[in-house]
């Protein structure tokens, strides 16, 4: 895992979950599960599942293990799995 480093302002770049999700990894955050009496399986896929396959495709993060529910269509909970290179993320919009 590389050294942490504060991540540019990159919220008016990205939507606020994709930002949310980046600060969250940056203190160190690799799993995330749904709650399902506070949030529908919808609204985890955007908030959470879909900004960390976006993070996945750009080389951010590494790889991802995600939970599925019995019917395996619905993530209820994901796991970033070894490498998070958060200076892709920074060098993505032309930041040091």
């Amino acid at each position: 895992m590389t050294e942490l480093r504060p991540l540019p302002n990159c919220q008016s770049m990205l939507g606020p979950d994709y930002y949310k999700v980046l600060l969250e990894i940056e203190v160190g955050r690799r799993f995330w599960q749904s709650n399902p009496s506070a949030e529908n399986a919808d609204a985890f896929y955007v908030r959470v599942v879909k900004p960390l396959r976006r993070l996945q495709r750009r080389g951010v993060v590494g790889k991802l293990q995600e939970t599925t529910t019995t019917d395996d269509k619905t993530p209820i909970a994901v796991e970033i799995i070894g490498q998070v290179d958060l200076t892709k993320a920074s060098k993505r919009w032309g930041r040091p």
